[in-house]
């Protein structure tokens, strides 16, 4: 059936590729007549396949699984309380014992390994330690890293200065294993490495941690017995972590399906079989609870019956039943999740994944499918997306402000069960370096292709014609070559693949929906304009140096609104759109994101085209004009905008801000911005605002800020470094549903209100480079919450 389906798909490329050669004078009747007779031809094979299929659902070989059906309920109202929380059950006892290796009275640096098998929750514990509140006070610098089987010690030491909270270096190794040293050196320091799997991979970055009397720990999780004793402390014992018992996978399981409540008398005898036949792992039990859950009725004796007897026990060691039941639960997905969980393999070992590029990406492959309640899919993809964490086949790794998912990882054990689904459907197909230099022929059997470049220079040549997506992973400071021959290529996500590169086959592409590369000062002219011809083109991603050093700006033709189904213009510096030389150029786009732009102009015009647009991120260089010669009046009008960053690139900026807003936003980002404190009520009355950031924002003149009720009525989290304010006055109801505040440069206010610490929903605070007064009243504050 996929066979035919990919033929009949293959048929579809086939024309419109043929179609886009035509001349303008000629005919597309033979074109029309050739792809009649093909899919009417596809149509009958996938007949007669279904028949026979329907033959086989009839006999007695077919009667395992089909008579229950799983989809999950999803609940859009709270991304957040429909995330499953992680599990410690059992690990009670481990978790003491880390915690009293950690502070225990010693000077020296001490390494403390935690060894078990894959799934047994090394990283949960080790998170869980982690996190723990008193490490704050305890240790001066705390960090975390990811090793992973296949490992760059570039990346990993860069992502180490990343989570020490110093800036982004992009010097050699060398120089980064430096600073890390002198990052650390003459400090406590808590540093966890997750997921090592060599003695090499410790022996390459061991030096980089001093020793120095400080008192400091190294937590270290690993799946390997001499691994873990080659990189503990010298004669310190290895934490070896075992399987749960069968009482408590029973008290793990009861927890993730029916959190607090109790779960009913005839569901224990079958629930303590399915916890049984668990084998101990926690990763295993969490996994068969959300598909427990993701039966649509959890209190069916027959649900669970059904799942108790497709994982007993038949495999002679854990790991294989383990693997058994984690492949089950991807049999159980229903169809419109299968491809988007496979996706999952195209990502690198233990990356945090960006949800979303994440679902631009399921959207160009046609994964999606909208509901009569939002015809958008992104929406959609959102939805997918929370029903596989739901399932607990993906992890949360991170959440916005507004509580949304940001970044999403998966344990290794599903990543393997994911591959290999991959492989076995001839899904996806995976490629890496091998050689030092040259070239890589790729000959792939698959229609879409993952690369895994680490040698810089390396020309890819992707000889298959049935090549439909090709995604390209390696660091930012490699330059690799890629050559396609495929004409029917969809997805090309190659963000550090440069366009001249590029330039010779991209018009071959008409199929082309999703497409990223890269653009820096050797590309003579500027952004290509031959872009703007491909009619399916839905997202372009443009990673770039910063060339403003070259030139004033990237000037993007303003014959890109001309595209019938660009939806997404992302850009990591700024770009600006050139003057248009005929304003009826295009009504009502269908864009919903544009990033990152500078000195926009809202013109009528555009205000007219950008009717969909959801998402916008200005930068105002202010050169010689002021607010109003950016027709900043017309910014209301973009009623379907929800997410608005504008930011000036010189501090301070003297021209104030006194325009509205666009009443649906929900996320509003304001960066060195001349916004006193008594025009709050601007911003105030936006009655969907969740996520508020104001910093730097070149106030002059000392102030104080008297909130008033009927306000800020859905302002979840506010950021900001409070220039100039001398005195904040509020209650608690001024902010009913605040939860996170960040302060960050507060110099001048003395104390945080009293009224912020009576606020039910509040429940984080952070300080960053605040008066010490403000701190105090902070640290009274969380006293009298405990």
């Amino acid at each position: 059936m996929r066979k035919a389906a990919y033929e009949a798909q293959d048929f579809m490329d086939s024309y419109q590729c043929s179609v886009s050669t035509i001349d303008d004078d000629g005919s597309t009747e033979e074109a029309n007549l050739n792809l009649d007779r093909d899919l009417a031809m596809a149509s009958e094979r996938i007949g007669f396949i279904r028949e026979e299929t329907m033959m086989m659902n009839n006999s007695d070989t077919a009667k395992d699984l089909r008579s229950v059906s799983y989809s999950f309920p999803v609940d859009r109202s709270s991304t957040v309380q429909a995330t499953p929380k992680k599990r410690v059950v059992g690990f009670d006892d481990d978790l003491l014992v880390i915690k009293e290796r950690l502070y225990e009275d010693s000077a020296n640096l001490q390494i403390i390994p935690v060894v078990g098998m894959g799934g047994i929750g090394k990283t949960t514990l080790a998170r869980k330690a982690y996190d723990d509140s008193v490490l704050s006070q305890y240790f001066d610098k705390c960090a975390w890293i990811t090793v992973s089987q296949e490992y760059q010690r570039r990346e990993v030491l860069s992502g180490l200065l990343k989570s020490l909270k110093n800036e982004q270096s992009n010097e050699n190794e060398a120089e980064l294993a430096k600073l890390v040293y002198q990052s650390l050196f003459g400090r406590r320091y808590l540093i966890v490495i997750d997921d090592i799997w060599s003695t090499q991979a410790w022996d390459d970055f061991k030096m980089t941690f001093p020793d120095d009397g400080s008192g400091s720990r190294i937590l270290l999780t690993t799946r390997l017995l001499d691994v873990a004793s080659h990189a503990r402390s010298s004669d310190a014992p290895v934490h070896q972590m075992k399987c749960l018992n069968n009482d408590r996978s029973w008290e793990l399981l009861q927890e993730s399906v029916f959190e607090q409540q109790s779960c009913p008398l005839q569901l224990v005898e079958v629930g303590k079989k399915i916890a049984e036949n668990c084998g101990g792992l926690p990763l295993t039990i969490v996994v068969v609870a959300g598909l427990l859950l993701s039966s649509g009725n959890v209190m069916r004796e027959e649900v669970w019956e059904n799942v108790s007897e497709n994982i007993s026990s038949k495999e002679p060691t854990i790991a294989l039943q383990c693997s058994k039941i984690l492949c089950f639960s991807y049999d159980r997905l229903p169809l419109r999740l299968k491809p988007c969980f496979l996706y999952i393999a195209a990502f690198p070992e233990d990356s945090e994944i960006d949800v979303s590029k994440l679902i631009k990406l399921w959207v160009a492959e046609g994964f999606l499918k909208s509901n009569h309640q939002s015809k958008c899919l992104e929406d959609a993809g959102e939805r997918y997306l929370e029903d596989l964490v739901n399932r607990s086949l993906l992890l949360v790794s991170k959440k916005g402000p507004d509580g949304k998912l940001e970044t999403v990882g998966i344990h290794d054990m599903l990543r393997e069960i994911c591959i290999t689904k991959a492989e076995e459907e001839g899904f996806l197909y995976h490629v890496s370096s091998k050689t030092n230099s040259g070239t890589e022929f790729v000959e792939n059997p698959y229609r879409r292709l993952r690369i895994h470049c680490t040698k810089d220079f390396q020309e890819w040549k992707i000889l298959d014609s049935s090549v439909r997506s090709v995604l390209l992973f390696s660091e930012r400071y490699l330059s690799p070559r890629i050559d396609l021959r495929s004409r029917h290529v969809g997805v090309l996500d190659a963000p550090q693949v440069t366009w001249p590169i590029l330039s010779h086959v991209i018009s071959k592409f008409v199929n082309l929906r999703y497409f990223a590369f890269k653009l820096d000062h050797a590309c003579p002219d500027g952004f290509p304009v031959s872009i703007s011809k491909h009619p399916n083109l839905e997202t372009i991603v443009v990673d770039n140096l910063d060339v403003t050093r070259f030139r004033n700006f990237w000037q993007v033709p303003y014959e890109m609104l001309k595209m019938p189904k660009l939806r997404h213009l992302i850009w990591n510096k700024d770009l600006q759109l050139s003057h248009p030389s005929d304003t009826r150029i295009v009504h009502e786009s269908d864009l919903q994101t544009i990033e990152k732009v500078a000195d926009f102009i809202f013109t009528e015009e555009i205000i007219e085209i950008l009717v969909n647009l959801k998402k916008l991120a200005v930068e105002y260089f202010m050169n010689d004009h002021d607010w109003d010669y950016y027709n900043l009046e017309n910014l209301c009008h973009l009623q379907s905008l929800e997410d608005l960053q504008i930011s000036t690139s010189f501090w301070p900026c003297l021209s104030m801000w006194n325009h509205a807003f666009p009443i649906g936003l929900k996320k509003l980002s304001l960066h060195r911005i001349h916004f006193p404190w008594e025009n709050m009520t601007i911003i105030g009355s936006l009655p969907n605002l969740q996520v508020l950031q104001m910093t730097r924002m070149a106030v002059h003149k000392v102030s104080k800020w008297v909130m008033m009720e009927g306000q800020f009525l859905q302002l979840k989290y506010f950021r900001s470094s409070l220039d100039s304010l001398l005195k904040w006055e509020l209650e608690k109801e001024h902010f009913p549903c605040l939860e996170s505040l960040i302060l960050e440069g507060a110099k001048l206010i003395n104390e945080i209100p009293s009224g912020i610490g009576e606020i039910d929903t509040l429940q984080y605070i952070e300080l960053q480079y605040c008066k010490k007064s403000l701190v105090i009243s902070a640290q009274q504050m969380q006293k009298h919450q405990h």
